[in-house]
């Protein structure tokens, strides 16, 4: 099985913290009283597959034994399936005609470019049969105009409560992996590999999408029995537990259990070594290529600090198991995707010694492990619609991605940890955030459907992944971290094993933070307020963008009573002439500090603003955002300096190098550290720019 039989230790890399093999689990689910009850009526489907995978021919020849229970409030008469894998068929469907062959930046073979899910025939079980055998009724399916879709004519109807078992026979073909499935070489990742009913909504209606570029996967509960045929030499990973393996010449037969998952993948490759940790009873199995060994301990690190962070805030994790996997040199393409109970992520080498020592380093090299587990919450257990709102999966969670390096590093104050580390001058989490807001940061808004977003815009990945995390992390800030995470929390809590939606988000945090949030006052005493609503329909239904600009910033003298004025008796008296500047310059109660500061952007957003006098006391301003600009006075008093936002707090606010505004004669002289700091970011810029979905 390709065990490691000793620690795994490289420069940089801690030791592993179990390098002997953990036993499996023998149940799928943890036990109930860690992870908590599961609502019965969330299982809908479950599955009983066997495949057997001919690697000559890069081919599965599989069957389904698919129940499939009514939940709905009306008679069901025809069921749709996906056929994801159809997706690869030809040029012509949809997935193709937007992808144009390419995903993440690798391309697909020309001597191995297509795959397909054929199937052979649909089956109803049940009623008499012969020699004790359940009979099997013929069904009529046929293929949508669009092929990664079929619909199954039922001979009977099934009643709400009541349930129906299919068996549908059929050939998945595997492309040279590209986009997330597909074999390269010996090795194999098979995801959405087998055909899988739509979801039936509470409403009766059936959610059942084409296959898009953008398009993720949304699929009902339930548990699953499989059994592959596999070569014998190769070193598989799956979903789930595995019950029993058996070899047979040349081959082996693996059996798999999974309970209360969405879906099931596999994966298998010869040069496969694994790495084993755990965390809280919860077994982690690493497989990692034989020339990537010593990053196993990297990963699993990752995984425990992942974890660790994500069952305090969003509830215990209800498996037993996680196995994640990177992939091997040729199938980068199958890197970086999320399948309950098992993920596939990308290599995690630290920075190399040399450039250490010249203040160079970086703390992503985990984040593809942290990102995809963090998918085991935010679509794996929270299972909202992908395709109607890939915000709620993605976006959700790149928000508590960040969290996760809060917990693990500490600092959840100011902008968190750093990230990276550039010639010495560190980069936070929140300030990598904002280097991702593109110029196709708002083309398009956040809440929309995947096949709405344009890939000729390119606004997909900005808008679902990094603005909905700048979003959600700038509301927390705003309105305390404390309050936020207590609704999120309930958020989670409420929507286990359910399909929440957008709707279900929203209401959830105004139900425990309040319709409207009061930050403070104004001068008067009157209220300042974060209105939920209007910030959410700002934030995810426009385009509209933060951003503020300290836009004049003076120190006038206060001319006081000069000039001609009439008296109390409508006389006029004075005429004296306007003060001259004194030669040692005027003293600070002389003056008057004027700031203008200006909304330059069309989202509005209670905003604070800092100001330090000459005194060397500062104060703060609470602006609620609203108009266009706001002029602040202090009379008698200096203004050395005014700064927009000085808490950070807007994350989702990018432009901030015109927050800070000095008075004349008053900017600090620049410094090694500052000069530094600037080609830091300057490179940071120049790398953010560079990244994508």
């Amino acid at each position: 099985m390709g065990v490691l039989a000793g620690p795994l230790v490289a420069c940089g890399v801690p030791e592993l913290p179990n390098s002997a093999p953990v036993p499996e689990p023998t149940e799928a689910l943890r036990p109930e009283a860690q992870r908590g009850a599961v609502p019965e009526d969330a299982r809908v489907v479950d599955y009983v597959l066997t495949a057997r995978y001919d690697e000559d021919l890069h081919q599965i020849d599989g069957r389904a034994r698919i129940t499939w229970r009514n939940r709905g409030p009306a008679v069901v008469q025809s069921m749709p399936l996906h056929l994801y894998m159809n997706g690869f068929r030809a040029p012509d469907t949809a997935w193709m005609q937007q992808a144009r062959g390419q995903h993440r930046g690798q391309k697909l073979d020309p001597e191995h470019a297509w795959g397909y899910v054929d199937v052979a025939r649909v089956e109803r079980v049940g009623g008499e049969g012969t020699d004790g055998e359940p009979g099997r009724t013929t069904l009529r399916w046929a293929e949508a105009e669009e092929p990664s879709l079929m619909t199954v004519w039922l001979d009977e109807p099934v009643p709400p409560g009541e349930a129906v078992e299919l068996e549908i026979a059929f050939t998945t073909k595997l492309p040279r992996v590209f986009a997330r499935t597909g074999f390269a070489d010996r090795y194999v990742m098979a995801g959405q590999w087998f055909p899988k009913p739509g979801v039936l909504e509470p409403d009766g209606t059936w959610k059942a999408h084409p296959f898009t570029l953008f398009s993720e996967f949304y699929a009902d509960f339930g548990d699953y029995d499989v059994e592959l045929d596999l070569p014998g030499d190769l070193v598989a990973g799956a979903t789930g537990i595995l019950v029993s393996k058996a070899e047979e010449g040349s081959r082996q037969r693996l059996r798999y259990r999974a309970q209360m998952v969405h879906d099931f993948a596999w994966t298998a490759g010869p040069e496969l070594v694994e790495a084993w940790g755990d965390h809280e009873g919860i077994r982690i199995r690493a497989l990692v290529p034989r020339e990537r060994a010593d990053e196993a301990a990297l990963h699993i690190e990752a995984q425990r600090a992942t974890l660790a962070s994500m069952e305090a805030r969003f509830g215990p994790y209800p498996w037993s198991t996680i196995t994640l996997v990177d992939p091997p040199d040729g199938a980068e393409g199958a890197g970086g995707m999320e399948y309950p109970t098992f993920y596939t992520t990308s290599p995690a080498r630290p920075v190399p010694a040399p450039l250490r020592a010249l203040g160079f380093d970086t703390r992503l090299g985990s984040f593809t492990t942290i990102h995809e587990f963090g998918h085991q919450y935010f679509q794996g257990l929270l299972a909202s619609d992908e395709f109607a709102q890939p915000w709620l999966d993605e976006g959700l969670n790149m928000y508590a991605n960040l969290l996760v390096y809060v917990d693990w590093y500490g600092e959840d104050s100011g902008d968190g940890p750093w990230i990276a580390m550039l010639a010495g001058h560190p980069l936070s989490i929140f300030d990598a955030t904002r280097l991702q807001q593109s110029d196709s940061w708002s083309i398009e808004p956040i809440d929309q459907s995947a096949g709405a977003f344009s890939p000729l815009a390119g606004g997909y990945g900005p808008a679902t992944y990094a603005k909905t995390e700048a979003v959600m992390h700038t509301l927390r800030r705003v309105v305390g971290a404390e309050a936020f995470d207590a609704a999120m929390r309930r958020y989670a809590d409420r929507f286990r094993f359910r399909h929440p939606t957008g709707d279900d988000l929203v209401a959830t945090l105004t139900e425990v933070l309040g319709a409207r949030v009061v930050l403070g006052t104004t001068e008067l005493g009157q209220p300042i307020e974060l209105v939920l609503d209007e910030y959410f329909e700002q934030a995810l239904e426009t385009t509209r963008e933060v951003d503020f600009r300290v836009h004049k910033l003076v120190n006038q003298p206060v001319l006081g009573p000069v000039g001609w004025r009439r008296d109390e008796h409508g006389t006029l008296v004075g005429g004296e002439p306007p003060p001259e500047p004194p030669a040692e310059g005027w003293r600070d109660e002389d003056l008057e500090g004027i700031v203008v500061v200006v909304r330059r952007g069309e989202f509005a957003v209670p905003v604070e603003i800092e100001v330090e006098l000459g005194d060397d006391t500062r104060e703060r301003v609470l602006w609620d955002g609203h108009g266009k600009y706001r002029v602040l006075r202090w009379p008698g008093k200096k203004v050395r300096w005014a700064s927009i936002d000085p808490d950070a707090k807007l994350v989702l606010e990018a432009r901030r190098f015109d927050n800070v505004r000095h008075a004349e004669g008053e900017r600090p002289k620049a410094s090694v550290s500052t000069e530094i700091g600037r080609v830091g970011e300057a490179t940071a810029l120049a790398i953010g720019g560079g990244l994508g979905p």
